[in-house]
Protein backbone atom coordinates (compact mmCIF):
# COMPACT_ATOMS: atom_id res chain seq x y z
CA UNK A 1 0.00 0.00 0.00
CA UNK A 2 1.35 3.39 -1.35
CA UNK A 3 -0.94 5.55 1.06
CA UNK A 4 1.38 8.19 2.92
CA UNK A 5 -0.08 8.93 6.07
CA UNK A 6 0.71 11.22 8.95
CA UNK A 7 0.43 9.69 12.61
CA UNK A 8 2.03 11.12 15.62
CA UNK A 9 2.62 7.88 17.04
CA UNK A 10 4.96 5.46 17.12
CA UNK A 11 7.01 8.02 19.16
CA UNK A 12 8.49 6.33 21.95
CA UNK A 13 9.58 3.12 19.89
CA UNK A 14 11.25 5.42 17.81
CA UNK A 15 13.05 7.11 20.69
CA UNK A 16 13.85 4.11 22.93
CA UNK A 17 14.37 1.63 20.35
CA UNK A 18 15.23 3.37 17.53
CA UNK A 19 15.21 1.97 13.88
CA UNK A 20 11.94 -0.57 14.70
CA UNK A 21 9.10 -2.04 12.40
CA UNK A 22 5.48 -0.32 14.81
CA UNK A 23 2.83 -2.15 14.32
CA UNK A 24 -1.20 -1.45 14.95
CA UNK A 25 -1.91 -5.11 16.41
CA UNK A 26 -0.27 -7.41 18.62
CA UNK A 27 0.96 -10.86 17.46
CA UNK A 28 -0.15 -12.82 19.60
CA UNK A 29 -3.77 -13.15 21.11
CA UNK A 30 -3.80 -13.30 24.65
CA UNK A 31 -4.86 -16.46 24.91
CA UNK A 32 -1.36 -17.50 22.82
CA UNK A 33 0.93 -15.59 25.62
CA UNK A 34 3.13 -17.67 27.03
CA UNK A 35 5.67 -17.56 29.89
CA UNK A 36 9.18 -18.48 30.61
CA UNK A 37 10.80 -18.05 33.71
CA UNK A 38 14.14 -18.01 32.05
CA UNK A 39 13.24 -14.28 30.70
CA UNK A 40 12.69 -12.80 34.36
CA UNK A 41 15.73 -11.13 35.35
CA UNK A 42 18.44 -8.18 33.85
CA UNK A 43 19.98 -8.58 31.24
CA UNK A 44 23.60 -6.90 29.69
CA UNK A 45 25.73 -7.27 26.99
CA UNK A 46 28.79 -7.15 28.02
CA UNK A 47 30.64 -4.45 26.43
CA UNK A 48 27.83 -1.97 27.54
CA UNK A 49 25.67 -0.29 29.99
CA UNK A 50 22.92 -1.30 28.70
CA UNK A 51 20.34 -3.24 29.90
CA UNK A 52 17.11 -5.16 29.69
CA UNK A 53 14.68 -6.09 32.61
CA UNK A 54 11.75 -8.42 32.54
CA UNK A 55 9.54 -8.85 35.62
CA UNK A 56 6.23 -11.05 35.65
CA UNK A 57 3.21 -8.68 35.34
CA UNK A 58 0.04 -8.46 33.63
CA UNK A 59 -0.52 -11.15 30.82
CA UNK A 60 3.08 -11.84 30.60
CA UNK A 61 6.42 -9.33 31.58
CA UNK A 62 7.06 -5.87 32.70
CA UNK A 63 9.71 -4.82 30.79
CA UNK A 64 12.32 -1.99 31.19
CA UNK A 65 15.03 -1.29 28.68
CA UNK A 66 17.51 1.29 29.81
CA UNK A 67 19.95 2.49 27.35
CA UNK A 68 23.45 3.60 27.00
CA UNK A 69 22.84 7.12 28.51
CA UNK A 70 20.72 5.62 31.35
CA UNK A 71 17.15 7.08 29.33
CA UNK A 72 14.45 4.60 30.35
CA UNK A 73 11.50 3.09 28.60
CA UNK A 74 9.19 1.03 29.97
CA UNK A 75 7.12 -1.66 28.66
CA UNK A 76 4.66 -4.42 28.47
CA UNK A 77 5.74 -7.19 26.99
CA UNK A 78 4.40 -10.97 25.99
CA UNK A 79 6.06 -14.01 24.81
CA UNK A 80 4.65 -15.88 22.27
CA UNK A 81 5.51 -19.11 19.72
CA UNK A 82 4.97 -19.48 16.24
CA UNK A 83 5.71 -23.11 15.85
CA UNK A 84 9.37 -23.78 17.12
CA UNK A 85 10.48 -19.47 17.00
CA UNK A 86 9.92 -17.17 20.01
CA UNK A 87 8.78 -13.78 19.72
CA UNK A 88 8.39 -10.66 22.26
CA UNK A 89 5.50 -8.00 21.54
CA UNK A 90 6.30 -5.51 23.00
CA UNK A 91 4.10 -1.97 23.84
CA UNK A 92 5.08 0.96 25.76
CA UNK A 93 3.19 1.69 28.96
CA UNK A 94 1.56 5.17 29.10
CA UNK A 95 4.26 8.39 29.08
CA UNK A 96 3.63 10.63 32.21
CA UNK A 97 3.09 13.92 29.97
CA UNK A 98 2.34 16.80 31.78
CA UNK A 99 0.06 18.11 29.11
CA UNK A 100 -3.93 18.05 29.05
CA UNK A 101 -6.04 14.61 28.08
CA UNK A 102 -6.66 16.41 24.81
CA UNK A 103 -3.33 17.05 23.53
CA UNK A 104 -2.55 12.97 24.77
CA UNK A 105 -4.95 11.48 22.51
CA UNK A 106 -3.39 12.36 19.73
CA UNK A 107 -0.43 9.94 20.35
CA UNK A 108 -0.77 6.51 19.46
CA UNK A 109 1.28 4.07 20.96
CA UNK A 110 2.26 0.92 18.97
CA UNK A 111 3.43 -2.89 18.73
CA UNK A 112 6.88 -3.85 17.97
CA UNK A 113 7.86 -7.23 17.56
CA UNK A 114 11.35 -8.76 19.06
CA UNK A 115 12.94 -12.28 17.68
CA UNK A 116 13.72 -14.12 20.99
CA UNK A 117 16.35 -16.72 21.49
CA UNK A 118 16.60 -17.80 25.04
CA UNK A 119 18.48 -20.32 27.75
CA UNK A 120 19.09 -20.15 30.76
CA UNK A 121 22.14 -17.88 30.73
CA UNK A 122 22.10 -16.12 27.68
CA UNK A 123 19.41 -13.97 25.65
CA UNK A 124 19.99 -12.52 22.37
CA UNK A 125 16.99 -9.90 21.46
CA UNK A 126 17.05 -9.07 17.45
CA UNK A 127 14.51 -6.24 16.68
CA UNK A 128 12.81 -6.31 13.32
CA UNK A 129 15.22 -4.08 10.41
CA UNK A 130 13.19 -1.43 8.92
CA UNK A 131 15.81 -1.20 5.63
CA UNK A 132 15.60 -5.24 5.05
CA UNK A 133 11.64 -4.93 5.37
CA UNK A 134 11.37 -2.26 2.73
CA UNK A 135 13.61 -4.19 0.12
CA UNK A 136 11.06 -6.73 0.76
CA UNK A 137 8.04 -4.78 0.70
CA UNK A 138 9.41 -2.82 -2.24
CA UNK A 139 9.64 -6.18 -4.28
CA UNK A 140 6.00 -7.01 -3.48
CA UNK A 141 4.00 -4.50 -1.84
CA UNK A 142 1.42 -6.70 -1.24
CA UNK A 143 2.87 -9.25 1.10
CA UNK A 144 1.68 -7.56 4.09
CA UNK A 145 -0.91 -4.79 4.78
CA UNK A 146 1.29 -1.40 5.71
CA UNK A 147 1.20 2.35 5.44
CA UNK A 148 3.94 4.72 4.88
CA UNK A 149 4.60 7.55 7.13
CA UNK A 150 5.97 11.13 6.38
CA UNK A 151 9.83 9.97 5.71
CA UNK A 152 8.92 6.28 4.05
CA UNK A 153 8.82 4.77 7.10
CA UNK A 154 6.71 2.04 7.67
CA UNK A 155 3.69 1.06 9.78
CA UNK A 156 1.95 -2.51 10.06
CA UNK A 157 -1.45 -2.44 9.57
CA UNK A 158 -1.96 -6.14 9.42
CA UNK A 159 -4.55 -8.94 11.59
CA UNK A 160 -2.85 -10.38 14.35
CA UNK A 161 -3.36 -13.63 11.78
CA UNK A 162 -1.83 -11.88 9.31
CA UNK A 163 0.95 -10.78 10.97
CA UNK A 164 1.43 -14.32 12.20
CA UNK A 165 1.83 -16.23 8.58
CA UNK A 166 3.87 -13.25 7.26
CA UNK A 167 6.59 -13.79 10.16
CA UNK A 168 6.75 -17.99 9.52
CA UNK A 169 6.36 -17.25 6.12
CA UNK A 170 9.46 -13.90 5.73
CA UNK A 171 10.08 -13.59 9.12
CA UNK A 172 11.78 -16.74 10.07
CA UNK A 173 13.61 -16.84 7.19
CA UNK A 174 17.43 -16.18 8.16
CA UNK A 175 18.13 -15.05 4.30
CA UNK A 176 15.96 -12.21 4.31
CA UNK A 177 17.59 -11.41 7.76
CA UNK A 178 14.19 -9.16 8.30
CA UNK A 179 15.46 -9.47 11.94
CA UNK A 180 18.77 -8.65 11.75
CA UNK A 181 22.46 -11.01 11.41
CA UNK A 182 23.09 -13.06 14.38
CA UNK A 183 26.24 -11.11 16.11
CA UNK A 184 28.15 -11.95 19.18
CA UNK A 185 28.07 -8.63 20.64
CA UNK A 186 23.83 -8.74 20.73
CA UNK A 187 24.15 -11.65 23.04
CA UNK A 188 22.99 -10.51 26.90
CA UNK A 189 24.03 -11.99 29.67
CA UNK A 190 22.03 -12.35 33.25
CA UNK A 191 23.35 -9.54 35.70
CA UNK A 192 21.15 -10.78 38.34
CA UNK A 193 17.75 -11.96 39.35
CA UNK A 194 14.81 -9.20 39.40
CA UNK A 195 15.96 -7.59 42.65
CA UNK A 196 12.07 -6.29 43.06
CA UNK A 197 10.87 -9.73 43.07
CA UNK A 198 10.85 -12.45 45.72
CA UNK A 199 13.40 -15.18 45.72
CA UNK A 200 10.82 -17.22 43.84
CA UNK A 201 9.66 -14.79 41.64
CA UNK A 202 11.26 -17.01 38.62
CA UNK A 203 8.57 -19.89 38.87
CA UNK A 204 5.85 -16.93 39.51
CA UNK A 205 3.37 -17.24 36.36
CA UNK A 206 1.00 -14.16 35.67
CA UNK A 207 -2.49 -15.06 35.18
CA UNK A 208 -3.49 -16.09 32.10
CA UNK A 209 -0.29 -16.90 30.38
CA UNK A 210 0.70 -20.47 29.48
CA UNK A 211 3.71 -21.50 30.81
CA UNK A 212 6.22 -22.59 28.20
Amino acid sequence: MKTKVKIAAFYFLAIVLGGCVPSLHPLFTENELIFDANLVGVWSPTDSNETWEFKPGGKGYECTYVDNNSKIGRFDAGLGKLQNNMFLDIYPKELNLTENGFYKMHFLAAHSFIRVYLTKDSLELRVMNPENLDKLLKSDPNIIKHERLEGDSIVLTASTKELQEFMLRYGVDEKLELFGKAKVADKLHRVKANANEPNDANNKQPEGAMRK
